[in-house]
């Protein structure tokens, strides 16, 4: 058993913002951390869970409805019950192995976006803005969250993040 209780890590924000290059970065920093990122979840069309858009000809991907979360959960669960079980052990190269970054959408941030094959027009804003602003109000008023300036020094706010994370794995200790 590690002896250190799990720490997950949220970092989320509008599609294309930066989260994953900013989990890339923490995980440079956090030797042993696992990392999941959500858009290894999502559905592949014509799944019927998907949202059609006939008028972009297009679906939805900017809702949970996109993705298969029970299999993040899953994920989540495994990696969970991994730190639990007396098969792990700390090994000094394993210095943060109690936490666990999630990536993923559904907040605000920038209002860019670059995809290959691009996005259908009028597919953000259309889509991506809107659903970006629902989630934002139904979260607005939980007080576990820290809100970031997705256009900050992109370095600077890695480092915020990292004294956050590692203050939380001192108290864990």
């Amino acid at each position: 058993m590690t002896g250190k209780p799990p720490i997950i890590i949220g970092i989320s924000g509008i599609t294309n913002s930066g989260k994953t290059s900013l989990t890339n970065k923490l995980r440079a920093h956090l030797p042993g951390c696992r990392t999941i990122c959500q858009d290894s979840y999502f559905l592949e069309p014509p799944d019927p869970r998907l949202t059609p858009i006939p008028e972009l000809d297009h679906y939805n991907f900017d809702e949970l409805n996109a993705l298969d979360m029970d299999a993040m959960i899953a994920d989540v669960q495994t990696w969970k019950d991994a730190q639990t079980s007396d098969l792990l052990g700390p090994t000094p190269s394993d210095l943060y192995n109690n936490v666990l970054i999630l990536d993923g959408f559904r907040m605000y941030a920038l209002r860019t976006r670059h995809y290959t094959p691009p996005d259908k027009p009028g597919y953000f804003e259309k889509i991506v803005w809107p659903e970006s602003i629902n989630h934002q109000r139904e979260i607005q008023d939980q007080d576990d969250i820290e809100y970031l300036d997705g256009t900050a020094n992109q370095e600077e706010l890695c480092q915020r993040v990292l004294c956050d994370i590692q203050r939380l794995c001192r108290l864990s200790s």
